[in-house]
């Protein structure tokens, strides 16, 4: 007897210990979203915040969105669009309750730690507008076209498809990114546009980047942005990860490497 009173007293203290974390963390006590009683702007927005959920972010979230939030199995966070909607408390709902229908669970912390991760999406998606290039971004837009870098990279509805879009980078990326990715495209090669090599039994090489691959066919779309297939079946060698298509323009001169940051860091698309 002592101890069937002793289980129920177990089991009764459990389930208040539940409903006393409800409020605080509804995810963990299985309940629904409370979106009304979310607040509607970020309480944890400062400097360290951010880099607090940024912490917080590479333990929980990169493995899927990435180390930078440029996308994986998970969605590309730096475009600035959410599928749930991009505003404070519709973040928060998207990190703390999941998102039904997806691999996106709820993220196992604490409420002011889900703010904090909020804080830093928000940046993820909106870098450039925090900063100001200092060179000419009309000269770095004929440079840009001088370049060809249109081959590669679209703006609006023109330009090629073997790079990322640029219509917005100037909103989503900062100038240290931008820097690098001009000096350094390597160091920071989205995986829709790593470079693949395709040896055919024939002799001829195919440098392109993957777009599919099943048993019979391996597609790509090759360095003159023309879709290609080929049979398994004539396929000598696969060689993955090759290095960025696009080339280092690292030792340009140091008024056009400005002008070409400034350029990109106008970019900021329909806000």
């Amino acid at each position: 007897m002592r101890h069937i009173f002793w289980i129920c007293c177990c089991v009764t203290t459990f389930a208040a210990d539940l409903r006393a974390q409800a409020p605080q963390n509804a995810a963990l006590a299985g309940g629904p979203s409370a979106t009304a009683a979310i607040p509607q702007t970020n309480p944890f927005s400062s400097d360290a915040d951010i880099q607090q959920g940024s912490a917080l972010f590479q333990k929980h979230c990169a493995v899927c969105h990435g180390a930078n939030g440029e996308g994986g199995r998970g969605a590309d966070l730096t475009a600035g669009l959410y599928r749930r909607g991009g505003r404070d408390p519709e973040l928060y709902a998207s990190i703390r309750f999941g998102i039904p229908g997806t691999d996106m669970a709820p993220v196992r912390v604490t409420d002011d730690e889900v703010w904090k991760m909020v804080g830093f999406v928000k940046r993820l998606g909106s870098q450039g507008l925090l900063e100001k290039a200092p060179g000419d971004a009309a000269a770095g837009r004929l440079l840009f076209q001088s370049m060809r870098c249109v081959a590669c990279h679209s703006i609006g509805k023109e330009g090629g498809s073997l790079g990322p879009e640029l219509t917005d980078v100037g909103r989503r990326r900062g100038l240290k990114f931008l820097a690098e990715s001009l000096a350094k495209p390597e160091t920071d090669v989205p995986i829709a546009y790593r470079a693949v090599e395709i040896v055919l039994k024939s002799g001829a090489t195919i440098t392109g980047i993957r777009l599919n691959r099943d048993d019979l066919s391996f597609q790509v779309r090759d360095t003159t942005d023309n879709l290609r297939s080929f049979l398994m079946e004539n396929v000598k060698e696969i060689r993955y990860d090759r290095p960025s298509l696009m080339p280092s323009y690292a030792a340009i001169d140091q008024k056009a490497f400005n002008d070409l940051i400034a350029y990109l860091n106008s970019l900021k698309g329909t806000q």
